[in-house]
């Protein structure tokens, strides 16, 4: 059992790292200098303590040569974030690039402010706290740039890792743990920039994605693990920016297929292939036991029709990661019969549907669309009553991948093409799925934690870049209805309009039905939180109200609007940029 702080009220509890110890200590002790072809498999280190810092550092990703890259704490991939469902993580994250950034947790359920949405995006030089509870059941997920336009960029330069949630119910399943429980993140680059990750997509770039024609698995290049002849576990994360992978192995072998972007399955599913795009996870359990030592097997991305350019092609073939078969050592692990239970929705629950045409504009233009909409910062696209199930239906009207990706929620897939026989990795809880072309692909979808501004998007990264997402508010469950009523249902303090502003931004609050009233304070904090002006107090009857903040007068930063009447409370935070 190894214990380490992450922040406040946060700790690794697991039995035994999810990296294998011995590897981050000295992984030449395991690999041997020239024992073999190519290059050990590297594990990043495990996040300690509680800041992360975002930097241009120098890396060696192939041997003997120096890459500039952006990093979490001088390290590539980034640290691995492991927290124990339950605990509160606690951030600091400092932007210490030439550029706004900032980090969005893949798949973690967190309030709007926490989530990474690009309207918070960090200056340079500036720190940003990150402090919210992990809800969600136990799971493999990441953490990744979400800047307005930078996203891409960033990410291809390295700025990303593991964030992993564990919990007790996980722990006594007796999966392979520790030293046989193998984080993969896997991600493409080119040859011709060797040793930079040189990013400067042209026009065919941006219309199918930045793609390369070299794997990297945790960062290393052709790379190599030694493995024994035992049940092992492996996390297996697309963290390219646009590459889809149809991952086997060389020998055709069967595994198992045990969880998804939220989790475990309900029970283990064999599968001898299965398609991961960018942003999704999938789980999966292999016996090496059937082999003898000093055979080897290699973990490849399988051929498939796919759109690119002349020199880039969606489904290249690929070899991923080459398992050498060293010794007899037993992980313990087992193939359970059942694992974590999944209560599915009832389409016949359905209470609203939503239709999202993926498209391209017109005149020749590349730039993609959802719904005939490009992104704008400042414009809410629809919003979500909180506690209602939906169906959203997406329609793929182009000849491209597009794996659609929400903020702030897991769904489930209900149907492809209308067909409910669905491919194991598409069973379970996702928060990613891939649109083939011209495919219809239904979820199904209900917001039951936090109320606030999500994203919904294509998680080809260059897509998402070229205007590929959409703004979404979660509100009361009441909705649109209660904006219209005149008598809310609860106290409100709404998103200020626009966000970041200058000088001047709208800030609209609700006041539920009270007898005779009741008084509103409507003040601005600045970042250390000092009240520095008061905007309403004065008794207020049920209804909805806006008014207008003119911040001329004052700096650049970051302020906050606090509602207060009664035991009420509610808190925004405004960006002033000037």
């Amino acid at each position: 059992m190894i214990k380490k702080a992450l922040g406040l009220g946060a700790l690794i509890s697991l039995p035994g790292s999810i990296i294998p110890n011995e590897l981050l200590a000295d992984s030449s002790e395991i690999f041997p200098a020239g024992s073999a072809i190519g290059n050990p498999l590297r594990f990043p280190p495990v996040l300690t303590g509680n800041t992360m810092t975002a930097s241009v550092t120098n890396q060696t990703v192939w041997p003997g040569q120096t890459s500039q890259l952006v990093t979490i704490n001088n390290s590539y991939p980034g640290p691995t974030v492991i927290i124990e469902r339950g605990s509160t993580l606690n951030i600091n994250f400092v932007n210490n690039l030439s550029e706004d950034s900032i980090i969005h947790w893949h798949g973690i359920i967190a309030p709007e402010v926490m989530d990474g949405h690009p309207m918070y995006a960090i200056h340079p030089g500036q720190t940003y706290n990150y402090s919210f509870p992990i809800v969600q059941r136990a799971g493999t997920y990441w953490y990744h740039p979400h800047a307005d336009m930078l996203t891409a960029s960033q990410a291809f330069k390295g700025l990303a890792g593991f964030f992993i949630v564990t919990d007790q119910s996980e722990n006594a399943l007796n999966l392979p743990s520790g030293n046989f429980d193998i984080p993969l993140c896997i991600q493409d680059r080119r040859s011709v920039n060797i040793p930079q990750f040189t990013y400067n997509p042209n026009s065919t770039d941006m219309m199918v994605g930045f793609l390369g024609d070299v794997p990297l698995i945790n960062g290393t290049p052709d790379a190599y693990f030694q493995v024994s002849r035992t049940l092992y576990r492996f996390r297996l994360l697309n963290g390219s920016n646009a590459r889809i992978y149809k991952i086997a192995f060389s020998d055709n072998r069967a595994f198992h297929i045990i969880g998804t972007d939220g989790g475990l399955k309900d029970a283990p599913v064999s599968a001898t292939s299965f398609y991961i795009s960018p942003g999704e996870r999938v789980e999966i359990l292999f016996d090496f036991s059937p082999y003898t030592i000093g055979q080897s097997v290699t973990l490849k991305s399988l051929p498939f029709t796919g759109s690119g350019g002349p020199t880039y092609q969606q489904g290249t073939e690929m070899n991923l990661l080459r398992f050498d078969i060293t010794s007899n050592t037993s992980s313990g692990g087992v193939v359970p019969a059942s694992l974590t239970p999944i209560t599915y929705y009832n389409p016949s629950d359905v209470v609203r549907t939503r239709s999202f045409t993926l498209s391209h504009a017109s005149g020749g233009m590349n730039m993609h669309l959802i719904n005939g909409l490009t992104f704008s910062m400042n414009r809410i696209d629809f919003e979500v009553p909180q506690n209602g199930l939906e169906q959203w239906k997406i329609v793929n009207a182009t000849n491209e991948f597009h794996p659609m990706h929400s903020h702030g929620i897991l769904f489930q897939v209900l149907s492809r093409n209308g067909s409910t026989t669905l491919a194991p990795n598409d069973k379970g809880w996702k928060d990613t799925v891939l649109v083939n072309p011209y495919e219809q692909v239904i979820v199904l979808i209900k917001f039951t934690q936090y109320k606030g501004i999500y994203m919904w998007h294509c998680h080809n990264l260059e897509h998402e870049d070229d205007g590929m997402m959409l703004n979404f508010k979660v509100v009361d469950p009441i909705g649109i209805n209660e904006e219209n009523s005149g008598v809310p249902k609860d106290f409100r303090l709404h998103q200020n309009y626009p966000n970041p502003f200058n000088p001047s931004t709208k800030i609209k609050y609700s006041v539920p039905q009270t007898n005779g009233g009741v008084n509103v304070e409507l003040v601005v904090l600045d970042e250390t939180g000092r009240e520095i002006e008061t905007l309403v107090n004065k008794v207020h009857t049920s209804g909805n109200y806006e008014i207008q903040w003119n911040a001329a007068n004052r700096s650049s930063g970051i302020y906050y609007c606090k509602l207060i009447t009664g035991n009420y409370t509610e808190t925004i935070k405004m960006i002033l940029v000037k």
